[in-house]
């Protein structure tokens, strides 16, 4: 096969895209349309960095991309070719005429309005590298202890994992989250305020859909989750971004109150602030004066390193005006995709039915094996352990990144959470550099990335699940590729 010239690309700086998406989109189209062909040969990056004007990690990124995706075979020594899309099954060799799709696609306003969201950063590969943020030590999960709880519920409730569950969530997996919540994070509720949902994602779009009308304005930290940023967006609401200061959520002067408020006070993402108690009871009155709610995530409040977790929002106040989300995935691990939410007295219905008509309950068996684990004081031992461990983890990021990054980026004190912030000089451009690291296989995103309106440059490293020895070598990564 001869090498493709790939003049037909064009990247266009004007353009909001990114040089990186056009490459890879247009590449992507060529491919896709059979313009280039299965097993042609791509020039090499020095020569399309002189062909296209841009910088190699321009080019790396989205090739690496398409790789990433199937859509480009990299060969060690002999370059990067278009891989063959093609899956014919066995006895049937023929090539399928491709369908025709129509040029403009009727689709509903709400997916127009989540074409551009996203629950998280894009990354150059779905392989978690170091410093993805808010991943779990998986390695480190009691799998053994796991699986005897999940044969224990299968054993002794078979009948009932057989048959079609509350979509509420099973009880008995409600019941425990109730005591532990209450004991652990002082939140007021019994097991009938509960809601189990398919992660803390679905819990958010529940609020979303269920309490908010199109156009209603919505109170949003900035920056802040993109998930929720992306499941309020999907229910077109008016998304007002709030700055964030060193209490917390900054209150604002305003006549027109928003529907909902959304935060995170345990400790903001990805931020890292934890809300004070004057901040917390300002914002509690501030609900119930305007008649809004209040949903709190507490996402990653069980890793807490001075002292111990700081009770939650929701039990500090009187009046039921807070719905409390959390979820085991980054306790336990990801792919579990169990959460919870506790809604006040008068909306259980609501949400219940809300449950029903999204998805008739999520599945019996991993509830009922995370009951068992609970119930057992399982979760709370393992709770305790992932915090002795990410407390390690922290301090070795700490003192290895204030050796080798000192001077070029900044952290402040980490008392608690899965990740860190740290802070570039104000003239810096966090996602280019961002690029750049991601380039050098390192993922820390911008906190551009999180961030609706213009925020001081900064990149947001998480340390839980990697070792002392890939903290260390990651971070001189960082120092290597920064020329530091």
């Amino acid at each position: 096969m001869p090498v493709a010239t790939l003049n037909m690309i064009r990247l266009d700086r004007r353009l909001r895209a990114s040089l990186q998406s056009q490459l890879y989109r247009q590449l992507r189209e060529l491919i896709i349309s059979g313009k280039l062909q299965t097993g042609i040969r791509l020039p090499s990056t020095r020569d399309l960095v002189g062909q296209l004007d841009v910088s190699r990690n321009t080019i790396v990124y989205a090739l690496d991309r398409l790789i990433g995706e199937g859509y480009l075979n990299s060969r060690i020594g002999s370059g990067i070719y278009v891989a063959d899309l093609q899956q014919p099954t066995p006895g049937n060799r023929t090539q399928s005429a491709p369908r025709s799709v129509p040029e403009q696609v009727q689709t509903s306003r709400r997916t127009v309005a989540t074409a551009n969201a996203s629950i998280s950063p894009t990354y150059s590969t779905s392989r978690v590298r170091p410093f993805r943020p808010c991943q779990p030590a998986v390695d480190h999960f009691p799998l053994r202890t796991w699986n005897r709880a999940r044969s224990y519920a299968l054993r002794s409730q078979s009948n009932d994992m057989l048959r079609e569950g509350d979509a509420a969530g099973l009880l008995r997996l409600r019941r425990a989250l109730a005591v532990y919540l209450q004991d652990a994070r002082g939140v007021r509720c019994d097991a009938e305020q509960i809601v189990i949902t398919a992660g803390a994602q679905q819990a958010l779009s529940l609020v979303a859909t269920s309490l908010t009308d199109p156009h209603d304005r919505v109170w949003i930290e900035d920056p802040g989750y993109l998930g929720a940023r992306a499941a309020f967006l999907a229910a077109r609401v008016n998304l007002i971004p709030i700055r964030i200061d060193n209490e917390g959520i900054c209150i604002p002067s305003t006549r027109k109150s928003p529907r909902v408020i959304y935060c995170t006070p345990s400790r903001q993402f990805p931020l890292g602030t934890t809300m004070t108690l004057a901040r917390r009871l300002a914002l509690l009155e501030f609900a119930r004066k305007n008649d809004c709610w209040i949903v709190e995530d507490d996402y990653d409040s069980e890793f807490r390193y001075v002292e111990r977790p700081l009770p939650a929002l929701q039990g500090l106040t009187g009046h039921d005006r807070v719905l409390y989300a959390g979820s085991f995935s980054k306790v336990l691990f990801p792919s579990l995709r169990l959460g919870y939410l506790v809604v006040p007295e008068g909306l259980v219905e609501v949400f219940r039915k809300a449950k029903e008509i999204g998805d008739a309950g999520c599945a019996t068996i991993d509830q009922a094996t995370a009951a068992i684990f609970v119930e057992e004081g399982f979760f709370s031992t393992h709770v305790r352990r992932m915090r002795k461990l990410y407390r390690e983890r922290r301090d070795v990021f700490l003192e290895t990144s204030s050796r080798l990054l000192s001077g070029w980026m900044k952290f402040p004190d980490i008392d608690a959470g899965m990740d860190a912030t740290g802070w570039l000089q104000s003239n810096a451009s966090d996602a280019r550099i961002s690029r750049e690291l991601a380039a050098s296989g390192v993922d820390v995103p911008p906190v551009s990335a999180y961030s609706l309106k213009t925020s001081p440059p900064g990149l947001v490293f998480g340390f839980t699940a990697f070792s002392p020895a890939q903290l260390r070598s990651a971070l001189k990564a960082v120092a290597a590729t920064m020329k530091l």
